[in-house]
């Protein structure tokens, strides 16, 4: 069950950008990060609370690609199907 999502703290205003589904780099999510709530997270900061979303009920979703020679990473959430989670 999704929670509900509060942008005071970091992991709520990344659950709140990317619950989307849209795919963006890190850079990306740091940047609405200040056009959208005026803070200024860091792109470490931002991994890192990527790594938690699943306390909201989210699962992250990782995809790479090279440009000009250059691994980029792109993230996405998706929602955790509670019937699969209990199964596992």
């Amino acid at each position: 069950m999704l929670r509900p999502i509060n942008v005071s703290g970091q992991l709520g205003r990344v659950i709140a950008i990317m619950r989307d589904g849209k795919r963006r780099t890190l850079r990306e999510i740091e940047r609405e990060c200040w056009t959208r709530y005026g803070h200024a997270d860091t792109q470490t900061a931002i991994s890192a609370r990527l790594r938690q979303v699943h306390r909201y009920g989210y699962r992250k979703q990782a995809h790479i690609e090279k440009i000009n020679d250059k691994a980029v990473w792109w993230y996405y959430l998706t929602p955790m199907d509670s019937t699969k989670e209990q199964a596992a």
